[in-house]
């Protein structure tokens, strides 16, 4: 029988809290009752919806311990961003990394994005290229800067990054570490941009930031595509990715459940059980169906699930 406790530590030490607010200006320090379980937020704009949900993993409120996933979402004046990550388990202060990272990435792509007034589409391509690279850039730093500022190593603070962002017509996307992105296409296809990031094995993770080689890793995985007929995205940490595997295969799966519900005639992994049966995108209140959807059990899989799923209206 598995119990929940409320972390019995602080989230981030009240020391800490100044260099904190330096380095990830308006990062808000999770209390312990939303910390607890589960945290949500959903974003509306350009006919896109954001919806983001981290759900502490059963392990980690058995044990009384934080949640070490993060997410971020911000809406651009033509687009979005988009960042989830997860604090690797060996490092004790990953689930600040995490949200560092996050936090760091989505504000500085608003930021430049804000300040772009081309009508060029050759020219917001240069400008959304340089965003995304700049923002890997200011999160690594702003994650050495903490670890500096509070007498940390580097390693302390190791998380993985998803990151994608859409300005105009144009999308990028970049990963370092495991969990799994996927886009959905207007015909129901699902394409994978970073499906072999992660080595031949769920859960294989060879760079963390922010270690040294792990930017050099992220901004090399930058990939910018065309909108064109993509309908929805999905970013997972390893949580969800994990009981998905191979993601690449049950990725339509995920998706479509979440926009009409699961049936007994779905091909699920093996093992696993769904929580929630009715749509969440749909729903009422999308981030408390997305935070039960993510309540589904698989044996043995038993870690923080972070989940954003981001649609455009022609997917609904």
């Amino acid at each position: 029988m598995w119990t929940s406790a409320p972390p019995t530590t602080a989230w981030c030490p009240d020391e800490w809290r100044e260099h904190l607010e330096a380095v990830a200006p308006g990062l808000v320090v999770p209390t312990s009752d939303q910390d607890g379980d589960a945290i949500g937020e959903q974003l509306a704009a350009h006919q896109w919806q954001l919806l983001l949900v981290s759900r502490r993993g059963r392990v980690h409120a058995h044990r009384g311990e934080h949640r070490e996933d993060a997410g971020s979402i911000t809406i651009t004046p033509r687009g979005w961003c988009a960042a989830v990550a997860d604090g690797a388990g060996s490092a004790p202060y990953s689930r600040l990394g995490a949200a560092i990272a996050t936090q760091v990435f989505t504000r500085s792509i608003q930021a430049a994005l804000s300040a772009d007034t081309s009508a060029s589409a050759a020219t917001a391509n240069d400008i959304l290229a340089n965003a995304v690279q700049h923002a890997a850039t200011a999160s690594n730093a702003a994650m050495r800067d903490f670890a500096e500022r509070t007498g940390l190593a580097h390693r302390d603070l190791r998380t993985t990054l998803l990151a994608a962002a859409l300005h105009g017509d144009t999308l990028a996307l970049m990963q370092v570490g495991d969990g799994a992105m996927a886009l959905r296409h207007a015909d129901g296809r699902m394409s994978h941009p970073h499906a072999v990031a992660t080595g031949d094995y769920s859960g294989e993770v060879a760079h963390f930031l922010p270690d040294d080689g792990a930017l050099e890793q992220l901004q090399q995985s930058l990939a910018l595509q065309s909108r064109a007929d993509c309908v929805g995205l999905v970013l997972a940490t390893d949580g969800v990715e994990d009981p998905w595997y191979p993601f690449t295969r049950h990725a339509g799966t995920l998706f479509s459940q979440l926009v009409r519900g699961s049936n007994e005639a779905d091909a699920l992994p093996t093992g696993l059980t769904p929580a929630w049966h009715e749509p969440v995108l749909s729903a009422p209140d999308p981030v408390q169906a997305l935070r039960a959807w993510l309540g589904f059990e698989k044996r043995g899989e038993n870690d923080d699930r972070t989940l954003c799923v981001i649609w455009h209206e022609q997917a609904s």
